[in-house]
């Protein structure tokens, strides 16, 4: 933490990890600072909201509490392919779904290696994800980030990738292949992943020049997606890295308003990194990112006030993922002030239901006590309809085919809780409906 107003860095406007190749001559970095000058030059309104954002985002941001609501944001993961190897099985996709739900409710196995020191200071963020869709798009594009930009068009069918759902309400996560970052043809590394933060753009006039909607969201490299992925390598040498799915959880801290823990200070452009900071009060004042290591002994800012170590077990920081496991009351504040506030259409009432679309569907009783229901389909179609159904941690618990218009559906044999049915077309796989089953009471 420090009194001194935070200094933007790209990747304050664009948060990603970058892992530079194995022997290279520059210290690990994040990429971002790369982009810097492309992005004031072509967003300079952009990147000014986002300042603004964030300043009005943590003044009303409140500590949390034991008996704060838990916020549920509704997912869509793009899996862009190319080669055989990016299309993920679904077990992964569920896997990392579930990782986000023990990191963004401090359930994580390995919450208590917290350090004593910091314990005081971490808490639950009271946020959890729902998995509405996996959308799979085969592709012959290449995905790169350079100098000139972003890999945007990993957002855009027409570019070779696949279009957002609408991201007002969902939380849009593409996964593809990032190929390496190349400046005048040298290698200087490899992107993980990178997000936009909030930037209010429901308020832009119409010939702004910045990001648009539809290209908001999160994009992850398909090696590190995930905990229970096969290839969780370092991209840019080839080597086993440890990935614990915290990837995934780091860029969606930068889509919740979240800045690095070290506040993109010094390091690769100069200047002393311990006059900058993350504008969050809680957060010990670091000189630098933990630069892939798990180093208790590290404090690169010296505070005569209350000087702390470095945060290597943050999830905003460049620690390896083995000991990342916490987020701060401040960064937690913060986050929820987030979908409070310029984010709030992830929690509004239709949020688990594409805009595009109106739910066709009629299901009750619900909740209902046996676990059987009733249906009714509204909304028409020239082929049978197929069901699916999920748990709260997105993974598939139940599926069928040939619905009629209406009918009922047994599904007994679940645990009691919470669980959610979509309904599509079967052979064009289009959503007809979607609904929110209780089994067991409410």
């Amino acid at each position: 933490m420090r009194k001194c107003i935070p200094v933007f860095f790209t990747c304050l406007v664009v948060g990603f990890l970058l892992v530079l190749p194995d022997g290279y001559s520059q210290k690990p970095m994040c990429g971002d600072g790369i982009l810097k000058s492309y992005l004031e030059r072509n967003y300079p309104e952009y990147f000014q909201l986002v300042n603004e954002t964030f300043e009005e985002v943590k003044s009303r941001a409140i500590p949390p509490y034991r008996s704060q609501e838990v916020y549920t944001i509704p997912v869509v993961v793009h899996i862009v392919w190319k080669e055989e190897e990016e299309n993920l099985h679904d077990s992964i996709v569920y896997n990392q779904i579930e990782v986000l739900n023990e990191d963004f409710r401090r359930l994580n196995a390995d919450a208590d290696n917290i350090r004593d020191i910091f314990l005081d200071r971490v808490g639950d963020p009271g946020i959890e994800f729902e998995l509405v869709e996996i959308v799979r798009v085969n592709t012959e594009a290449e995905f790169a980030i350079s100098i000139t930009g972003l890999p945007d068009n990993v957002k855009q069918s027409s570019q070779g990738g696949s279009d957002a759902w609408n991201t007002e309400s969902h939380l849009n996560i593409w996964v593809c292949k990032i190929q390496p970052l190349v400046v005048f043809g040298i290698p200087l590394g490899q992107v993980l992943g990178f997000a936009y933060p909030p930037a209010g753009l429901d308020n832009w006039p119409d010939e702004a020049s910045a990001p648009s909607p539809e290209l908001d969201g999160v994009v992850v490299d398909y090696r590190i997606f995930g905990r229970n992925n096969p290839l969780t390598i370092d991209p840019g040498i080839g080597e086993p890295i440890s990935g614990y799915g915290r990837t995934t959880v780091h860029e969606i801290g930068h889509y919740l308003g979240l800045r690095h823990i070290w506040g993109d200070g010094g390091g690769l452009f100069g200047g002393d990194g311990c006059e900058v900071d993350d504008g969050v009060e809680d957060t010990p004042n670091q000189e630098s990112s933990s630069e892939w290591t798990c180093d208790t002994s590290r404090n690169t800012c010296i505070d005569p006030v209350e000087d702390l170590p470095d945060m290597i077990e943050n999830y905003m920081d460049y620690s390896l993922e083995t000991c990342m496991n916490s987020f701060t009351n401040g960064q937690i504040a913060i986050m929820r002030a987030v979908i409070e506030g310029p984010r709030n259409g992830l929690i509004a009432p239709t949020s688990t239901v594409d805009d595009h679309l109106s739910s066709g569907v009629r299901i009750f009783p619900n909740p209902s006590e046996s676990g059987v229901f009733n249906y009714r389909i509204h909304q028409g179609s020239d082929h049978p309809l197929a069901y699916r159904v999920y748990d709260q941690l997105g993974r598939l618990v139940n599926s069928g085919q040939g619905l009629s218009e209406a009918g009922h559906m047994d599904l007994s044999g679940l645990q009691s809780g919470i669980y959610f049915m979509r309904i599509y077309d079967s052979e064009s796989m289009q959503l007809v409906g979607s609904e929110k089953l209780i089994i067991g009471g409410h």
